[in-house]
């Protein structure tokens, strides 16, 4: 072939220029040449592929296939037999430490375990993976699938090193997916303490959370001794909700007290509680927004710092608001 006739020139011409000098290079025979021609899987030569897919009831595509590379054209079809390798995901988990879920079966197929690549060809056609995030994946957790080569035809070599791909599947939403609540009807239904002694200007009350005012903050008690933590405050939104996420924007300071790890629960009768997960906040005063992935639904949610920075005796935050 083209390639191998290349290749044999240099190599001559190397020899030639070397005989007077060196021992002669040996030219791969033609059947040595053909021995290292294999078949592999392209996508396992990544490192990893990560596709992030959005929380939808909508059906999303990963391809996979086998790919042929050598130094001779295929002069006859190849059969090549694919499988979902979930004995490939229980031993990735053991040799890296990882603990990744099997993608949920019922939330995606292949289009089939078996494809060509033709005479003269280098790949097999593209393959689809299906996957539908609303048939059994959980928002914002990594799943991993596996598909492996499972045998080829006609006694070409399988690249064992290239022979599974690997993916982490993820189902993930956007921010801009959602507008936040109007907060024009929301209550504070309780507080474990709040500072009127911060006076008019900066607020202090539990209610300076949802005024809409940045320069306003809720502050837990201080004077005449300090509130006992962990602090809370729970809002009552008037109607049942469904809760998608929560923002916090920081009071506009560089004191020690914003919260750091902060609990999230939710209620329909501000008595019996269900609790909807914990977020991890920065120690700024900028607007921070989370994803709550339960998406629970209530009439009133309550927030609980779990820590503060500076890990002081009270806290305080400005605004409070969900979506």
């Amino acid at each position: 072939m083209k390639l191998t006739y290349i290749s044999r020139v240099l190599l001559a011409t190397i020899t030639l220029g070397w005989t007077t000098s060196c021992e002669k290079i040996n030219i791969p025979k033609e059947d040595q040449v053909a021995s290292s021609s294999q078949v592999y899987m392209a996508a396992a030569a990544r490192n990893m592929n990560m596709p992030v897919l959005r929380m939808a009831d909508t059906t999303y595509t990963i391809t996979y296939g086998a790919s042929y590379g050598g130094f001779e054209q295929l002069s006859h079809d190849i059969n090549v037999e694919f499988i979902n390798d979930t004995a490939k995901v229980t031993a990735y988990n053991t040799q890296y430490g990882t603990s990744y879920p099997q993608l949920p079966a019922a939330c995606y197929s292949l289009e089939s375990l078996s494809a060509v690549i033709p005479k003269g060809g280098v790949s097999t056609a593209p393959l689809a993976i299906k996957v539908n995030p609303n048939k059994g994946m959980v928002l914002f957790k990594d799943y991993l699938l596996a598909v492996s080569i499972k045998q080829v035809s006609n006694n070409v070599k399988l690249n064992t090193a290239l022979q599974t791909a690997y993916y982490i599947v993820r189902a993930s939403l956007n921010f801009s997916d959602f507008t936040d609540y109007n907060r024009a009807n929301w209550t504070i239904a309780g507080v474990s303490s709040e500072e009127p002694a911060e006076g008019e200007e900066n607020g202090g009350l539990g209610k300076h959370t949802i005024d809409g005012k940045t320069s306003t903050f809720w502050h837990t008690k201080w004077d005449g001794g300090f509130g006992t933590p962990p602090h809370w405050i729970s809002v009552d939104m008037g109607e049942k909700k469904v809760i998608h996420g929560l923002v916090f924007t920081g009071r506009q300071s560089t004191n020690n007290g914003k919260p750091n790890n902060v609990l999230l629960e939710v209620s329909d009768n501000n008595i019996t509680w269900t609790s909807a997960g914990t977020f991890t906040l920065q120690n700024i005063n900028t607007a921070q927004r989370f994803f709550v992935t339960s998406f629970p639904e209530g009439r009133y949610f309550k927030v609980t710092v779990l820590s503060n920075f500076g890990n002081v005796e009270y806290t305080h935050l400005a605004e409070l608001g969900a979506f």
